[in-house]
């Protein structure tokens, strides 16, 4: 039998659960989201994604009673997080990063970046009942707090500046075969830059400072800039003989084959100077 929402939805109901749905957007692309209550006072809720939760079913063979039973632990959950610090100046500007992703019609404090196709937004970030989670900021939330966008993004900046990574690519690799791989070939390697954590790192693209810092070290200052996802970008030391059509065509071939849409950002290159 296929599962389809409709059967999620109905055996969580079935088994006293409140379920909402409500359309989300998540770089650029509108999916739909199911917010679960365990009590109707509740005011924190997890948002799970059925067609993410169907195709892994499917893959694991399992039937919707079992994929239910793997949810409660998450619903179970109390989630106490007091809503009032997304309005408190302090913590909104002591947890603010930027984020990047494709350009669309999400209503967010955001800018337009240097990199044509790509816009900045700001987002929270921070820690509940031992798990990560980001949360997108509204422009209300900023009249409430009684701060402006200028200056937010300045001290986003800063923020995302003390989480910048850059890691040679072939390190990255290695690691994940699990053995060390040379690099010898008389030029700079290709780096890959993101942030300690790895999620929505793609943002490093914006980090002057970071880049170039990398640059002195290694010695080059020109890069063609890979968006690889929106958690990582790939920077490739420019040549004198460099197509950039072909850096394109392989971004292209990489998004339609490796990169799931919701974390895709352009079919594009760029050139960096740092």
């Amino acid at each position: 039998m296929n599962m389809t929402t409709d059967m999620l939805k109905r055996e969580l109901e079935n088994r006293g659960y409140i379920v909402a749905e409500q359309t989300c957007i998540k770089n650029g692309v509108e999916v739909l989201g199911l917010s679960v209550k365990a009590d109707k006072e509740d005011k924190v809720v997890p948002t799970i994604y059925p067609e993410d939760i169907i195709k892994g079913a499917y893959e694991k063979d399992l039937t919707v009673s079992e994929v239910v039973d793997s949810l409660i632990p998450m619903f179970e959950q109390r989630l106490d997080f007091d809503l009032d610090r997304f309005t408190d100046p302090d913590y909104i500007t002591s947890h603010v990063h930027i984020g990047v992703q494709k350009e669309g019609t999400e209503e967010l404090v955001k800018r337009q970046s240097p990199f044509e196709g790509i816009e900045e937004y700001l987002y929270i970030t921070d820690e509940m009942n031992k798990q990560g989670f980001t949360v997108k900021l509204k422009p209300h939330l900023l009249e409430i707090a009684g701060l402006t966008q200028s200056e937010l993004f300045k001290v986003a900046e800063e923020n995302n500046h003390k989480e910048f990574t850059a890691k040679p690519l072939m390190d990255i690799i290695g690691g994940i075969m699990g053995e060390e791989i040379s690099e010898d070939c008389g030029v700079a390697p290709m780096y890959v830059i993101s942030n300690k954590g790895n999620m929505k790192g793609a943002s490093a693209m914006l980090d002057k400072k970071g880049i170039g810092e990398l640059a002195d070290r290694i010695g080059v200052h020109e890069f063609v800039l890979l968006p690889s996802s929106i958690h990582e970008c790939i920077l490739v030391p420019k040549m004198d003989n460099t197509e950039m059509e072909m850096f394109e065509n392989m971004v292209k071939e990489i998004n339609a084959t490796t990169v799931d849409p919701l974390e895709k950002l352009v079919d594009r290159a760029y050139l960096l100077t740092a």
